[in-house]
């Protein structure tokens, strides 16, 4: 039965909506009777007009006869996701109408501009009154959040009205971009139509959260877009005859591109307050997957290079690495999963982020040697955001190592911290290693079979800890790894002697070697010697042993060590770490 309620047209808001029906009204008739243009821009602000004029109009009547009490939806949801959608279009259309059509001489043109300005401030209003009146920010559409949602939306949706297929369609770049739009558009829209249609309570998962996990794949793949649009886009420098048409229009959704980017990096940053998420690590991580990203597409934006491919794949795959390991954790811990899966958690982020900090610190340096150039814009961006990733790794293990009651496990401590830096310097061992160079001698075949052998222990280790199964074993764990530090020492001995004795024998370097075979058995030999020698530690628990820490990781007992000899430790091996690097860029620099 309907039931007519005059009060909702004297009420403040009441008053504002039939002010925006008259002058929306108003609006569109006086760009009618100016005629029809053909122009997509003049079809999208006819119906920006249009549309609000009727949706206006069917808001009153519905209040106005309390049918709105009947529909199926939530009103107030509806009602204030429509205010603010008509904000922004009415927006967008007082700022492109104006732009394409007015002149000095079109005085209709120019009153239909001013009345939808007019109607910009009503529609803006009534958001405000929306959100001010008592009891009815219960809708999520009502919410900082929820207005974000529509706000990204709308963005899309001007995206899309600038793009050309003609354009678009002739990269996979560019293909990629229209594909992160609709994908987002789409994943937005639904949020807004279920939450209007009270659907959101039937999600059998919570709903802040799945918010928060969508809002950092959606910075993400903004991030790749405002990247790779621009660098495919403009190519080609704007038409000496342009006149609003296909090169503005590229101009229109890189500008698009970006807001949309920074509206997602709000409704990130809201998201995760409101779950209580921001710890110091929590911020670090997030911050190490936006720049891990953003190398990874600078790199890819540049293409492959000619020379030096097997450097240059090491390099994107650190930077993917790193970035999906780190995006997983963040996910992990954010839906505590953490807690379900049966390893030692402590254990595992502490390995990646020692690994991580290894990898960028390696990328950092081998990028820009063979890569960069004065000219190299994308190249050098790539290395200077590597040299931020690998601080920020430094800071989540420094991070994880401090925090109180989690330096509970092997890898959380200074020894398990040298365990990964062996395993890390045995690897860049076997990217320099030629099989056509030590299979000439069996003495560089027995130090091939040394690296390898300490560093599959040394690795089992790292995974017997990660996964929990010291405890389980038939002998002391401790005393194992003791017994494989010696044996190592002992093997790593022989290394240091055979392979620059054949490695350089009848073997001088080139005259013309620019990054040749001879230069990698020169930073075989150095990792040889740094994964040997380490600072001399006697152990405060037993005097009369002496812990000689030749091989780099001379862990003995986690008990043996303080404070003072643990930084004592790192600060040595890190000396020894940056000599190998200062060595490196010395051999590698033309």
């Amino acid at each position: 039965m309907v039931t007519l309620n005059p009060q909702t047209l004297t009420t403040p808001i009441g008053i504002i909506r039939l002010f925006e029906f008259a002058l929306t009204l108003i609006t569109f008739s006086l760009v009618a009777s100016e005629g029809h243009d053909g122009r997509s821009f003049w079809a999208w602000c006819m119906f920006t007009w249009c549309f609000c004029c009727f949706v206006t109009l069917l808001i009153i009547i519905l209040e106005f006869t309390s049918l709105n009490t009947k529909v199926p939806i939530s009103w107030d949801d509806f009602t204030t996701a429509f205010a603010m959608l008509s904000t922004l279009m009415q927006l967008a259309a007082s700022v492109i109408y104006p732009t394409i059509f007015i002149c000095s001489s079109c005085s209709i043109r120019i009153a239909a501009t001013v009345t939808s300005c007019v109607c910009f401030g009503l529609y803006a209003a009534e958001v405000g009154l929306a959100r001010a009146k008592p009891g009815e920010i219960s809708g999520f559409l009502s919410t900082v959040p929820g207005l974000l949602k529509v706000l990204e939306a709308f963005v899309a949706c001007i995206i899309f009205i600038s793009l050309n297929s003609g354009v678009y369609s002739r990269f996979p770049g560019l293909q990629w971009c229209v594909a992160v739009y609709s994908i987002c558009f789409i994943i937005a829209l639904l949020i807004i139509i279920l939450t209007i249609c009270r659907l959101l309570a039937r999600i059998p998962f919570p709903l802040d959260k799945c918010l928060t996990g969508y809002n950092i794949l959606a910075v993400l793949m903004y991030l790749t877009a405002v990247v790779i649009w621009p660098v495919y886009s403009f190519h080609y420098l704007r038409p000496s005859d342009c006149t609003g048409q296909c090169w503005d229009n590229l101009v229109v959704v890189t500008c698009m591109t970006c807001i949309n980017l920074i509206v997602y990096i709000v409704d990130t940053v809201y998201s995760v307050r409101l779950v209580t998420l921001i710890l110091p690590i929590g911020i670090v991580r997030m911050v190490e997957v936006v720049l891990t990203c953003m190398c990874f597409a600078l790199a890819a934006s540049a293409g492959i290079p000619v020379s030096a491919t097997s450097h240059w794949a090491w390099c994107m795959f650190c930077w993917c690495f790193c970035c999906f390991t780190t995006l997983l954790i963040i996910i992990l811990e954010f839906t505590n999963l953490n807690t379900k899966v049966f390893i030692s958690w402590e254990d595992f982020t502490m390995a990646f982020a020692m690994l991580a900090t290894l990898m960028m610190v390696t990328i950092a340096i081998i990028y820009p040697t063979f890569f960069t150039c004065s000219t190299c814009s994308r190249q050098i961006g790539a290395s200077a955001v590597s040299w931020l990733c690998f601080g920020l790794y430094a800071v989540e293990v420094w991070l994880v190592h401090k925090r109180p009651g989690e330096t509970s496990g092997f890898l959380t401590t200074i020894p398990g911290l040298l365990k990964i830096l062996e395993t890390f310097v045995a690897c860049i061992i076997f990217m320099s290693l030629s099989p056509t160079e030590y299979r000439k001698f069996p003495g560089m075949q027995w130090c091939v079979a040394v690296y390898s052998i300490c560093f599959i222990f040394s690795l089992l280790i790292i995974c017997l800890t990660i996964a929990k199964l010291p405890s389980i074993l038939p002998f002391s764990f401790d005393k194992a790894v003791i017994g494989f530090n010696i044996g190592a020492v002992a093997m790593y001995t022989t290394t240091v002697v055979i392979w620059p004795l054949y490695a350089f024998e009848r073997n001088p370097r080139p005259d013309i070697c620019n990054h040749c075979s001879w230069d990698d058995l020169v930073v075989v030999t150095f990792m040889t010697v740094i994964n040997f020698l380490s600072p001399v530690e006697r152990d405060r628990r037993q005097s009369s042993l002496l812990h000689v820490n030749t091989y780099i990781s001379s862990d003995c007992s986690v008990q043996g060590f303080s404070r003072a000899s643990e930084a004592q430790i790192l600060t040595q091996c890190l000396y020894f770490e940056s000599s190998y690097w200062f060595l490196f860029m010395y051999i590698y620099t033309p």
